[in-house]
């Protein structure tokens, strides 16, 4: 789950771009760890990106980053693109078609002065898991691969910041598990502030600390996702029902003999339907908010496969609905009525148990 955000703001903007039928206006605080620009189709994410990367230059206001001025219209100051020190990782994961992985891993690395240099190809190559494809031509890669070597790539120029614009679009469900294991270790292991552009609630959920809400060009709320689904914003462009638990888990039995599969989230045994995955493999699980039912006691005679006690740690009321924040030795989050959350006197603090069906929980291998 992403952390709360934080407070350190290593940088900020404010600028304005019109064009033809669309005006992108806003102003915002970057912070440092994950900040989620999310949005529906349309509402200026991209937009936002190729302005502070410099692709394109807004008609007027002002980019900052590091205490360094990007761009100002009122004092002409508008730093090139490959002068700004932002990995870019577009929508398409443009890597170079006649390089191999590792050329074109090495290819940003060169371009940077020694001095400046903070990351070593080794520990991309590492950290990313690239290193069985390291003499591949890009044609001979999956779409996880291509994803992950187009990251390493714009990690390789040491950034300020990592920039991902919809890193996970068109993967299936257990690639984009994979990237978000790799996005999250970028993250603890390098220390990268990143600015995740994403359409999909679960990835931001996951990865983010701050969450910059955009709905035709404009911001309509910033803050944690805590603060956004409090104050009622997210639920203006997406249905809170889509809301999903995903997490990293140990295949313990497949179910190809038992009928039933077992994952390990950390020491949790989670029961779910029969999948293809080896013993001892990392799997992507899911779990929609609104699969999971809040008991207050230990409930009896069920069917569901699936009972973990917790304690709530959080509380988001929204408008639409209640989503609470459960520890059962990691956070799950569960979405319930209003009306539930009054009559259950639901509060921070109550021990809960979560009943889950294992038909309720998705299972993939990581790639």
């Amino acid at each position: 789950m992403g952390r709360d955000s934080q407070n350190n703001v290593i940088g900020g903007f404010s600028l304005e771009k019109q064009y033809k039928s669309f005006k992108l206006s806003i102003e915002a605080d970057l912070k440092s760890g994950v900040t989620a620009i999310f949005g529906n189709s349309g509402s200026g994410k991209t937009s936002l990106l190729n302005c502070i990367s410099g692709l394109m230059s807004p008609d007027r206001g002002y980019i900052r980053l590091n205490g360094e001025e990007l761009f100002n219209s009122k004092s002409k100051i508008n730093v090139k693109p490959e002068n700004r020190r932002i990995g870019y990782v577009l929508q398409d994961s443009l890597i170079f078609p006649h390089l191999s992985v590792i050329d074109n891993i090495n290819y940003g690395y060169k371009l940077v002065p020694r001095e400046n240099r903070k990351i070593e190809p080794d520990d991309l190559i590492q950290i990313m898991g690239l290193t069985e494809v390291l003499d591949r031509r890009p044609t001979e890669l999956s779409g996880g691969e291509a994803r992950r070597v187009a990251i390493a790539r714009a990690l390789a120029i040491s950034p300020n910041i990592l920039m991902l614009d919809e890193p996970m679009q068109g993967l299936d469900f257990g690639v984009r598990g994979s990237i978000i294991r790799y996005l999250t270790r970028i993250q603890n292991e390098l220390n990268m502030h990143m600015i995740l552009v994403s359409h999909s609630i679960s990835e931001v959920l996951v990865l983010a600390q701050n969450i910059i809400l955009l709905n035709k060009g404009e911001k309509v709320a910033e803050g944690s996702m805590r603060e956004i689904l409090s104050s009622g914003g997210l639920t203006s462009v997406i249905d809170l029902s889509q809301l999903e638990n995903v997490f990293e888990s140990i295949v313990k039995d497949n179910g190809q003999t038992s009928g039933l599969g077992i994952v390990m989230l950390n020491d949790l045994e989670i029961e779910v339907p029969v999948f293809h995955a080896k013993i001892g493999s990392k799997a992507t699980a899911s779990i929609r908010a609104s699969d999971i039912i809040i008991a207050k006691y230990p409930p009896e005679g069920l069917s569901a496969r699936n009972v973990l006690k917790g304690i709530i740690t959080d509380i988001a009321d929204s408008v639409q609905s209640a989503v609470i924040y459960v520890d059962v030795g990691t956070i799950l989050i569960a979405e319930i009525t209003r009306r539930s959350l009054r009559e259950l006197d639901l509060k921070i603090g109550s021990e809960v148990h979560l009943i889950i069906k294992a038909n309720s929980v998705g299972v993939a291998e990581l790639n």
